[in-house]
């Protein structure tokens, strides 16, 4: 799917405390009807109008249009002992004053986690999305800390990780499941497993494509510290595209995780991939460097991450491609009810091989920015606005940034955090 895109979340204000990468949620008010213990739902409608100078990112210079917006936000956690769950949807419709007419946009992630004994746990997530121009690029969600289980690997992804040259400029449809499970070896040692099936259809006026990827991975960990943890991972990607071109990548790895301090934690893997490339005309193999890190701090006010990623061979609608990613996210209750969040990122893509007829390059770099300010107005009413920035580059004429600012209502039913 790509290069890892930005994921940020607008902190109303902390319910609860967890560790991950996740941004805090909402603050509860005091009454005496609040959500059961260990569980919330709610619904968060809202409604916005603003401006966007280039929504298509075409070459056009004359591409601006004004527009309004209305979204659905729902989303149910519940903990306990022995599982945790989240699920999260998002759909939203973007109608443009001039010909663009409207696009719609939705987005779906469901987790679960779940301890079986006290040596096992079970773990898996199903996760969809639809996308017209890259429009979910820059949204900014709320999303509730649910950590998963103590050992599980693995923090939510709520909108799907990869925007490249093509897909910014047309439709594209990406479903997932992954599924696993991790044993307690020892207190000290746990080893876990895990695979999925991940699918991506894209189309628009001049090309289209699709490619079905089967993902697995064998992780082993050891715990040196309360601190810190160092481990091993052996995982594989095969990807068949709609045409002849087949892709398998396997990726040896060594990781660790280290918490700095009570509030900052940093986890890495760093390794090599060998990666088999068949066009339906010739084979290619190359050998290159896969490497990730990620660097966290978490507190009762807000958050802040910031990631690293390198891959040898990543699936793009357009075809197998070298790419490199990097992202800050940024949430923080400025007092009882106001919030601020900001996001930036940016996905580079090179060195492919394109399975698209008539559409080949050579490299593209995606840059993506955004910020929302939200404000409590009532005890379910927030107000605030949202800004936010794309540009993409490739080899020949660049089209134009794209700048969005927009001013929203929001209004929650369900559970007030």
């Amino acid at each position: 799917m790509g290069a890892l895109i930005i994921l940020t979340a607008a902190l109303a204000a902390q319910a609860t405390t967890g560790s991950g990468s996740t941004p805090p949620p909402s603050a509860p008010e005091t009454t005496s009807s609040g959500p059961k213990a260990g569980q919330s739902t709610y619904v968060d409608v809202e409604g916005g109008a603003g401006y966007s100078t280039n929504p298509r990112l075409t070459l056009n210079s004359h591409s601006g249009s004004g527009f309004g917006r209305i979204a659905v936000h729902a989303v149910h956690t519940r903990r306990s002992v022995r599982t945790t769950t989240l699920v999260s949807l998002y759909a939203e419709n973007v109608t443009y004053t001039n010909d663009y007419g409207s696009n719609q946009s939705l987005s779906f992630y469901g987790r679960h986690d779940a301890a079986v004994t006290e040596h096992l746990s079970v773990f898996g997530d199903l996760s969809g999305s639809y996308q017209q121009g890259g429009q979910l690029d820059t949204r900014i969600l709320v999303v509730p800390v649910v950590p998963p289980l103590n050992g599980v690997p693995g923090t939510p992804i709520l909108l799907p990780p990869g925007t490249d040259f093509l897909t910014v400029r047309g439709k594209v449809y990406n479903l997932a499941a992954h599924a696993g499970a991790q044993v307690a070896l020892s207190p000290r040692d746990n080893l876990s497993v895990t695979s999925g099936l991940e699918r991506t259809v894209f189309h628009s006026g001049f090309a289209r494509t699709s490619y079905t990827s089967v993902p697995v991975s064998l992780a082993y960990d050891r715990r040196l510290s309360e601190r810190s943890t160092v481990g091993a991972r052996l995982s594989a990607v095969d990807t068949d595209y709609n045409g002849p071109a087949n892709v398998r990548v396997i990726t040896p790895q060594v990781t660790g995780r280290v918490a700095l301090s009570p509030f900052i934690s940093f986890s890495g893997a760093l390794g090599v991939s060998f990666a088999r490339v068949d066009d339906g005309i010739r084979i290619r193999h190359s050998t290159g460097l896969a490497a990730n890190a990620s660097l966290c701090s978490t507190t009762e006010t807000g958050s802040l991450c910031g990631h690293v990623s390198i891959d040898q061979q990543t699936a793009t609608a357009a075809g197998p491609s070298k790419s490199m990613s990097a992202g800050v996210e940024y949430s923080r209750r400025l007092d009882a009810d106001s919030t601020l969040s900001f996001a930036l990122g940016v996905d580079r893509f090179s060195t492919p091989i394109s399975v698209v007829v008539g559409q080949p390059f050579s490299r593209s770099t995606y840059y993506r920015a955004s910020a929302e300010y939200s404000r409590r107005i009532g005890r379910r009413l927030f107000g605030g606005a949202d800004l936010s920035a794309r540009k993409l580059t490739e080899a020949g004429p660049d089209p134009k940034t794209d700048l969005n600012g927009s001013l929203f209502i929001r209004y929650r039913f369900g559970d007030v955090q």
